[in-house]
């Protein structure tokens, strides 16, 4: 038995073991797959995923940082009136010492605020004013004794082609206008800005210390303009004129400044590429649907950057942009000042329907000749209401120019509407842009706007009312000092002081002129005249107009202050009468169109007025003051 059991024991132990190993092979096999699966969730676990936050692009702030700016508008920082050294500080030519202006007639530019004009001093330092008000006392100073002169900011120019379309004219240094294509926002002022163009000291002796350039008005969208102050720089060159440019000299962008484009519409470009007003049009929104589409990328790379989905930034690249269209999508952000030449109602409404289109706003319409026919049109454009920089008196010189008033200023003002007048240079000559304004005032304008038109207005339009247009601590020393009233004909700059700088060698004598030209002017009452421009839209009537009656005899007029006249007598023009300076003035009366008498110098001519002559209240009046009466004079020439 034992035996048996001996021979059953290696049947009965080796059978058991190659279970055993089996069953390990079995679980050997079934095990490999659970480990190697476990092993690879764990690798992919721990791993750094490209959809996952631990992955960041080198670059992500700088991206955070460009997507917060988008949106962003221009704005100087909170501290910047608190200054007391000037970005354009030019240490070589700059005074070593304060200057101090004493005693002047201050018109700051606050007319919103009703502080407008003030008497006293004005101190400036580095570029930089650094106080306003009476009895100012610096230790150091240089002093100029302005005796009551008049002193204001300096004139800024909203529309010039200073340095793109220079003096003398030589086909050299025309470069205003490119007419590569009909809409061409890549383009550049500063890019063609003639640092020798001999207008600079032109204009400056006027009174003129900064103009934004504007390229021409060939195309739909000329360009990029840039503000500019006049004076000449240490470092002569086109850069350094500039004032506050939106991009460092390497295309780095300057946070908190605005751009400035330069549009056109009517006749120029339908003129220049051979097309109507519907082609330009187009081109507009071919152009802006182009920047639409290009903002619309540049949104939705900012929505993964602000969500911090890095992987699908990674996926989708760089930040979309193009060089070329970049300008447009920066106006569609609201960063960028346009000022856009437009005449006639027909085109002022088509660009009006085109910033609703693409939510944009217009800055001002420029030369503009029927605005003030059409004030409930503007108010209908994006965002607000343009301004209207335009010419005084200046129309009529082509056909969209037909209905310009001389009450067009006075018209827009009354309607609360920024009025902005500009040179247009050289267009017309800078240096007498105040003329421009002297010549609103007299038609109509209110002085303070007036005097605003050519300084703290076009300073706001162009976004720079931080720091030029007004007389005022924390503003650049941008200053005038006038020998008159600003607004009388005889105004002329005594010094002008540009960054802080004398800009005049051999400035007038400071004595100002007699206390009659230090006082605003005396203009006439033109409201009749406005409401009939308005009336007939831009076309009064050109026939004679009926006055009021004589005694019985029908219908006159009576001229007083008369200091000469003149009739023709056998083809000749011989003289009634002329008075001399000081001797008095006459009085002459006209009925049915004839001279009935005159009063106040006897003639062998015509008889000596009575009193019957003399009906108030049933006659016109017109004070001549001490001008000439004639008989109608008449120019005959070819019609070649």
């Amino acid at each position: 038995m034992f035996g048996d059991e001996k021979g059953s024991l290696p049947v009965s132990t080796r059978r058991p073991r190659q279970r055993r190993h089996h069953r390990f092979l079995i679980l050997v096999l079934l095990l490999c797959p659970i480990s190697l699966f476990s092993y690879l969730y764990a690798f992919n676990l721990y791993q750094p995923k490209q959809h996952g936050t631990t992955r960041i692009p080198i670059n992500a702030q700088q991206l955070i940082s460009k997507c917060a700016e988008l949106n962003t508008l221009p704005s100087p920082p909170s501290d910047f009136h608190n200054r007391t050294v000037s970005d354009r500080f030019d240490v070589p030519l700059t005074p070593k010492k304060p200057i101090l202006i004493r005693n002047a007639t201050i018109w700051t530019g606050e007319v919103a605020e009703g502080l407008e004009m003030v008497f006293g001093d004005v101190l400036f330092d580095k570029g930089v004013i650094r106080a306003v008000g009476p009895d100012l006392t610096s230790k150091n100073a240089d002093v100029i004794e302005a005796n009551g002169a008049w002193l204001t900011a300096g004139i800024v120019d909203l529309h010039s082609h200073l340095g793109v379309y220079s003096a003398p004219e030589l086909s050299g240094s025309s470069d205003d206008n490119s007419l590569k294509q009909i809409t061409q926002p890549w383009l550049r002022s500063l890019d063609g800005l003639n640092t020798h163009d001999e207008a600079y000291r032109l204009s400056i002796s006027g009174g003129v210390t900064t103009a934004v350039v504007l390229p021409g008005s060939a195309n739909a969208i000329g360009g990029q303009a840039f503000p500019i102050k006049l004076r000449p720089t240490s470092l002569k060159s086109s850069s350094s004129m500039l004032l506050e440019p939106p991009f460092d000299v390497n295309g780095t962008r300057i946070p908190g400044r605005w751009r400035q484009l330069k549009q056109a519409c009517g006749e120029n470009p339908s003129s220049v590429y051979n097309g109507v007003r519907m082609d330009t049009i187009w081109s507009f929104r071919a152009a802006y649907e182009e920047a639409r589409k290009l903002k619309v990328k540049q949104d939705a790379f900012c929505e993964k950057v602000a969500a911090g989905n890095w992987a699908a930034v990674q996926a989708e690249g760089d930040f979309p942009d193009e060089l070329q269209w970049e300008a447009l999508v920066d106006v569609l952000r609201g960063k960028v000042k346009i000022q856009n030449h437009c005449y006639e109602a027909v085109d002022l409404d088509g660009i009006i329907r085109l910033t609703n289109e693409f939510k944009f706003s217009i800055a001002a319409f420029h030369h503009a000749h029927e605005a003030y026919l059409v004030p409930g049109l503007l108010r209908q454009m994006y965002g607000h209401t343009p301004g209207i920089a335009m010419f005084a008196t200046n129309s009529r010189y082509k056909r969209e120019a037909y209905r310009g008033s001389e009450f067009a200023p006075r018209v827009l003002a009354d309607e609360g509407i920024d009025v902005v007048l500009k040179s247009d240079h050289p267009v017309t000559n800078s240096r007498y842009l105040l003329h421009e304004a002297q010549q609103a005032f007299y038609y109509g304008l209110p002085a303070s706007l007036a005097l605003a038109s050519v300084t703290t207005t076009p300073a706001k339009i162009a976004g720079l009312d931080h720091r030029v247009g007004k007389v005022k601590a924390g503003w650049d020393a941008d200053l005038v000092l006038w020998d008159s009233h600003p607004l009388a004909l005889s105004a002329t700059p005594i010094q002008v002081f540009i960054d802080g700088i004398p800009q005049l060698s051999a400035p007038s004598t400071i004595a100002p002129s007699p206390l009659k030209q230090q006082t605003v002017p005396k203009t006439p009452n033109w409201d009749a005249e406005a409401v009939e421009a308005v009336k007939f839209d831009g076309l009064p009537p050109l026939e004679g107009k009926k006055v009021g009656k004589v005694g019985q005899s029908g219908e006159g007029v009576v001229f007083d202050g008369v200091g000469s006249m003149y009739v023709k007598r056998g083809g000749k023009v011989v003289e009634v009468f002329s008075l001399s300076p000081g001797s008095g003035l006459a009085s002459v009366v006209v009925k049915e169109g004839k001279v009935s008498c005159i009063a106040g110098i006897e003639t062998t001519e015509f008889r000596s007025c009575v009193q019957d002559d003399f009906r108030n209240g049933e006659q016109v009046r017109l004070d001549l003051k001490g001008g000439s009466l004639s008989y109608v004079l008449l120019s005959l020439s070819s019609s070649r």
